[in-house]
């Protein structure tokens, strides 16, 4: 009676659900260059599927690409990130320390971090402490390679060094390879 005779009153609770975030790092350097596209077309449907994205790209600067994904076709955004960033000689120490200043504070326990890169930095200062960093404030952090596993660690290689502050590195150059990585992905987050 104490209620009017309604034995309860419903209560709606809205649930905040947390969208991830998501950060890309692309190598287009010469060394990547037969698989620049494919890297630069994987990141403009992720951004075309998850919103807020983060995406650089990188050779021998890093450059924030996000804009120019959004505001162009893939065709012409990837010609104008070429440009701007494309087909220098890599040097992944110096790019993970421009990609830290440009945001590794915005790097939080709901981020994840997604390197495209040969992890080739023509025997420069790899800055690993750079990319322990990073795997210390994401959630997750995935390198795809586009060289097969057996080149890992061969020539002027960095990943192995590099290995250690991923949570998955895998081998990655073809659209089945790209969809097996996202599978796993998505099932590893549910």
């Amino acid at each position: 009676m104490g209620p009017g005779g309604v034995p309860f009153h419903t209560v709606w609770k809205r649930t905040r659900i947390d969208r991830p975030r998501v950060m890309v790092l692309c190598d287009v350097s010469g060394s990547v260059a037969p698989v620049a596209h494919f890297l630069l077309m994987f990141i403009y449907a992720l951004a075309d599927v998850l919103a807020g994205i983060r995406s650089f790209a990188f050779s021998n600067t890093t450059i924030e690409v996000s804009d120019l994904l959004a505001r162009h076709d893939i065709d012409q955004a990837a010609e104008r990130v070429m440009q701007a960033a494309g087909f220098g000689a890599s040097d992944y120490g110096r790019s993970l320390a421009a990609f830290a200043d440009l945001a590794l504070g915005a790097i939080t326990r709901d981020t994840t971090v997604i390197v495209l890169g040969d992890a080739r930095g023509n025997r420069n200062e790899p800055r690993v402490d750079l990319m322990q960093a990073i795997f210390a404030r994401a959630s997750r952090v995935i390198w795809l390679n586009p060289e097969p596993r057996a080149l890992w660690g061969s020539g002027d290689s960095d990943m192995p060094r590099y290995q250690p502050y991923c949570h998955q590195a895998t081998s990655c150059n073809t659209l089945d390879q790209l969809e097996r990585v996202m599978d796993e992905m998505l099932r590893s987050q549910r």
